[in-house]
């Protein structure tokens, strides 16, 4: 039996410079039933041009809703990467995109906490992001939309800090997206830490990674490998979550289709027990 399902991250075809709607047809084609988008605030050039894939929060979410249905397909998670240490911008940003999640159908909202300010000292850190968290979940419940928090920075890429911010809410829409590769970038071990937070997972992004390529690249760059190409222990990954009885959907975030469909192939078998 398989009770993980694969799902399409959009972040895969970032450099492929093609609009959203080449992410749906790609997804459709290659078999899958979920599919997660990005978006943003204010505009961008290139996604008026059609040359990226991140969708503005200003556009209308029934249109996105509507060609995702279309396909086939159902949305899996919102990604919406703001800053939980930013109580005007990052709040702000991450309810607009509760409320797109909402009309997408998308029961998750995927954020982390952005980069800390040199300035900023971890009782203050903490302290900020435990007031933002308690406006955005009161929020969360009113759209029964789950917060995930993924590894990212310095306080989410290890299994203290994420379970610091766990404790910062008994809220049940607050939870973990875990990503396989920003753990491993950030030099720790993603199936220990895995393991650490394994009862707060509620969504995966799975991404591999080579450290000698990866070095001095911060977590947000997207993967060059195709799952199982690279350094990460995808197999122990799969086996926690699968002990945990974890339901949810696997994220495929890699660079390009090529790699995506590699993917596919790598995970599929693994999947099945």
């Amino acid at each position: 039996m398989c009770a993980m399902t694969l799902c399409a991250e959009a972040d895969t075809f970032r450099h492929e410079e093609k609009d959203f709607s080449y992410a749906i047809e790609m997804a459709k084609k290659l078999g899958f039933k979920y599919i997660e988008p990005e978006v943003m605030t204010g505009r961008c050039l290139l996604n008026v041009y059609g040359y990226c894939n991140i969708t503005s929060l200003e556009d209308d979410p029934m249109e996105m809703r509507k060609a995702i249905e279309s396909a086939g397909l159902k949305v899996a998670c919102l990604s919406a990467h703001s800053n939980l240490l930013d109580t005007v911008y990052g709040v702000d940003y991450l309810k607009k995109a509760i409320r797109y999640a909402y009309i997408l159908g998308a029961p998750i909202v995927n954020t982390a906490e952005g980069p800390k300010p040199s300035w900023m000292t971890d009782e203050d850190a903490f302290r900020v992001m435990k007031y933002n968290l308690d406006e955005l979940l009161k929020m969360c419940a009113n759209y029964d939309i789950t917060l995930t928090i993924e590894p990212h920075g310095v306080y989410t890429t290890n299994a203290e800090g994420l379970l610091k911010i766990m404790a910062l809410s008994d809220s049940p829409h607050l939870a973990i997206n875990y990503d396989t590769g920003n753990v491993a970038v950030a030099g720790n071990d993603p199936v220990e830490t895995l393991q650490a937070v394994i009862k707060h997972v509620k969504h995966v992004h799975l991404k591999d990674i080579v450290r000698e390529k990866a070095a001095g690249h911060e977590t947000g760059v997207t993967a060059g490998n195709a799952i199982g190409d690279g350094e990460v222990d995808i197999r122990g990954c799969l086996d926690v979550l699968r002990n945990a009885g974890y339901d949810g959907c696997l994220s495929i975030e890699c660079s390009g289709t090529d790699a995506l469909k590699k993917s596919i192939e790598f995970l599929t078998p693994l999947l099945y027990y």
